[in-house]
């Protein structure tokens, strides 16, 4: 399904060069649950940017069911990330003017579907993540878990096959990490690939495949 090939990526700050990827080789199998371990600066969230396409790595090669990325164009990497990504970012990415519903609805296509139809299925999700309630709220009005839960229920309609969380539980209580992660296990059971950068031990003990990153500190 996805495949790392000596993934090597760097930074230019302050005058000199930061490694942040140094020759990464990893597979990934379909309908996998993975958790990436590491310190600050062992190069996660770029871990995820490149295999999400929103970075370019400085040499090496993603592979996409068994194709090569090297001669990708804007417009690939687009389709890429529309038809087979989904994100869990920390900033949540909700439109603060626009209400919960709005925000799950137009972030997620519906092709050939009615707006009461469109509708009915964002409120279907925020109703399974719990925040059906809230939805005529705007989301200056919730807090971090229920924002959290807003960008999981846009994931929930979101046809694709890979899953990128980046510490999607870092703000959450208890009560509500479980609850996220149960819905991540959900779409994993669903033959969804799950990949999650996080400090949370619970996501280590869940995963089938552990990746310390902690080696790639230079």
């Amino acid at each position: 399904m996805l495949q790392l090939k000596n993934i090597y990526k760097s930074y230019i700050t302050g005058g000199s060069r930061q490694i942040a990827l140094d020759g990464i080789n990893l597979k990934f199998r379909e309908s996998e649950f993975v958790t990436v371990l590491g310190p600050s600066g062992s190069g996660k969230t770029t871990f995820l940017n490149i295999i999400g396409g929103l970075e370019r790595c400085d040499k090496g090669d993603l592979i996409i069911n068994g194709k090569s990325t090297k001669e990708f164009t804007d417009s690939n990497w687009d389709f890429y990330r529309n038809n087979n990504i989904g994100f869990i970012f920390k900033n949540y990415n909700l439109i603060p003017h626009l209400s919960i519903l709005e925000n799950v609805t137009i972030a997620v296509s519906f092709n050939g579907l009615s707006k009461k139809e469109k509708q009915e299925k964002a409120i279907e999700a925020l109703n399974r993540v719990g925040i059906k309630d809230y939805m005529r709220k705007t989301s200056q009005y919730l807090t971090k878990d229920e924002m959290q839960r807003v960008a999981i229920a846009r994931l929930l309609l979101k046809p694709c096959e890979l899953i990128l969380a980046d510490e999607p539980t870092g703000s959450l209580d208890i009560k509500n990490r479980e609850i996220v992660v149960k819905l991540l296990k959900n779409m994993q059971e669903q033959g969804k690939t799950i990949i999650v950068v996080s400090h949370d031990p619970f996501f280590e003990a869940i995963a089938d495949n552990v990746i310390d990153l902690s080696a790639n500190i230079k």
